[in-house]
């Protein structure tokens, strides 16, 4: 695809899911529209583009591509020449695709429950699950690359994009539910030193520092997951106890 075809991009400043598109677009150095919308107050626009009224989504000259890690995949396959987010090895690739796989299925429902669960005893397990979670994927880029510092080795990829934006709403977790990973960057620190050591490269990486909003700002959008009265579909679906959307 060429690089000046036009692409709008439909996303909301505090969605994680968009925000793994607008990494993955910064990434690779894609030109783009930025478009924000209230997903809350879905516009003609955003559902000429995606039916669902979901961000993010991309208008690609006319024609629509949505689903947070379909355009993320969708951006690999029609700017290869630019800056790749997925290795060109096939089993390489398809181990970047399991990690981000879990992270979908794992990481991310995991968050909105313990964020949204108002009994003391559940926010206790969803604590624990989270932190499961985590020591899953530290193990995980351990064993990939000891050295890191991101997770397939020393460039920055698309299991990176697709699980930062949840990792850097952690302060969230922590303020409302006291969540936080123990440990830091060192061997001696414990077992998540590696998880410490790929977020402390992650941070650094321009394409993540583009994609970043206020953090008080953020903060305070996040009370009403944090009440259980969010009016959205992935707490819906949280409390349904159902896939997310």
């Amino acid at each position: 695809m060429s690089a000046a075809a036009e692409i709008k991009f439909f996303s909301s400043w505090f969605c994680p899911f968009a925000q793994r598109t607008w990494i993955a677009l910064l990434h690779k150095g894609v030109p783009f529209e930025y478009v924000e919308v209230d997903p809350y107050a879905k516009t003609q626009e955003l559902m000429a583009v995606n039916p669902r009224g979901l961000v993010p989504a991309l208008d690609v000259g006319g024609r629509n591509v949505y689903e947070s890690l379909i355009t993320m995949e969708f951006l690999e396959d029609a700017f290869p020449d630019r800056s790749a987010l997925l290795p060109r090895d096939p089993m390489t690739k398809a181990t970047a695709r399991i990690w981000a796989d879990y992270c979908q299925k794992k990481i991310v429902p995991t968050f909105y429950r313990l964020l949204q669960q108002q009994e003391q005893a559940e926010q206790d397990e969803a604590r624990r699950s989270l932190l499961d979670n985590v020591r899953v994927i530290t193990k995980a880029m351990q064993e990939i690359s000891e050295d890191g510092p991101f997770f397939m080795g020393d460039e920055f990829g698309f299991v990176d994009a697709a699980i930062s934006p949840w990792v850097e709403r952690f302060y969230i977790l922590k303020h409302y539910r006291g969540f936080e990973v123990p440990g830091g960057v060192t061997e001696k620190d414990g077992e998540f030193y590696r998880f410490h050591r790929w977020w402390q490269a992650v941070r650094q990486v321009p394409a993540f520092k583009g994609s970043l909003c206020d953090r008080e700002r953020l903060l305070a959008k996040y009370q009403r997951y944090a009440d259980n009265t969010a009016k959205s579909e992935v707490a819906d679906a949280i409390r349904s106890n159902k896939a997310l959307p």
